[in-house]
């Protein structure tokens, strides 16, 4: 007969092994998919990679030292859940308007946007380019893929017709991350001087886009119960679901013009999601493809036409 030493042997085995496979399953997906996904952004570096060449990143530097040779004021904001959140504004003379440009994951105003601050300020119009939360100058621990910052971008719309008044032109401009803000933002009722919106390489939704990352970029095997696990953490370590809300929820109701921008060779976010969200939309709408695009550069591709595309769409003097 075996003895109660023996049995406990022979369970506390396999339960061990089981509960080390476990830990070492949940550590994993923590370390390999939450906290570099989700934690605060540090990537923010001028590198030429992103650029692709060295000619673009030289661009981009010589930009950044015009607009900090400009002197930008800091602006404030504190978010719904309590965070001191910080943008630049830089104002133009005699302004015909303001552009509110919003960076895109892990990266930072400057490193997306210099250029096209340049190029907005110069046709005169005021430029504020925000630090999203868990970015840069901005508080915050955790990154939500557009879910929490979408109230940030309503707030500092807000913020922006404090400045300048409720009644000066406003444009949205968001790249990559930032266009998926920019694109929930647009469920809310937003003030009537809110012209236009550009919307930059955006994706639809945080799960799609982490499955896509996962799955295709990464080769993570069981994707799905990574993701529902990953999605675990999301809810119990930064308050946020990957499903609560997507872009074609922001998009239902809209009734602003947008201009949708993609790279045709983006190996990030699939250009079918811009598809998606241009075919979604039923509001005022236009699709510019950039041909021989990486991921959120089509402004350096093909800057000319870039320009063009915006003056002309949203109807710049």
């Amino acid at each position: 007969m075996t003895d109660k030493k023996t049995i406990i042997k022979q369970v506390s085995l396999p339960a061990g092994i089981f509960l080390a496979i476990f830990t070492g399953f949940i550590l994993s997906i923590y370390f390999g998919l939450f906290k570099p996904t989700f934690m605060r952004g540090s990537r923010t570096k001028m590198d030429s990679k992103h650029f692709l060449t060295q000619e673009n990143r030289e661009k981009n530097k010589a930009a950044t030292e015009w607009f900090y040779s400009q002197n930008p004021e800091e602006i404030t904001i504190e978010s719904f859940d309590n965070l001191k959140l910080l943008a630049y504004n830089l104002p133009a003379e005699n302004a015909k308007g303001t552009w509110l440009l919003v960076h895109g994951h892990q990266s930072g105003p400057l490193r997306e946007f210099a250029t096209l601050a340049k190029f907005f300020h110069e046709l005169g119009y005021n430029v504020v380019l925000p630090y999203q939360r868990a970015h840069g100058k901005s508080e915050g621990t955790y990154i939500t893929f557009g879910i929490k910052e979408r109230y940030d971008m309503r707030d500092w719309i807000l913020k922006i017709n404090e400045i300048y008044g409720d009644t000066t032109p406003l444009y949205l401009e968001g790249i990559s991350m930032g266009c998926t803000t920019v694109l929930m933002t647009l469920g809310f009722d937003l003030p009537s001087n809110v012209r236009s919106v550009v919307a930059d390489c955006g994706y639809t939704s945080p799960y799609e886009i982490i499955w896509k990352v996962a799955r295709k970029d990464k080769n993570i095997p069981m994707v799905r119960l990574v993701l529902a696990v990953g999605n675990i953490m999301a809810n119990l370590l930064a308050d946020f679901d990957f499903t609560e809300y997507d872009t074609f929820k922001g998009l239902r109701y809209n009734k602003l013009p947008v201009l949708f921008i993609h790279g045709t060779e983006d190996n990030f976010v699939p250009i079918e999601m811009t598809i998606a969200n241009f075919q979604y939309c039923t509001s005022e709408k236009q699709l510019f493809l950039v041909e021989h695009c990486p991921h959120a550069i089509a402004h350096f591709i093909d800057e000319e036409g870039y320009h063009k595309n915006v003056i002309e769409f949203c109807g710049l003097k």
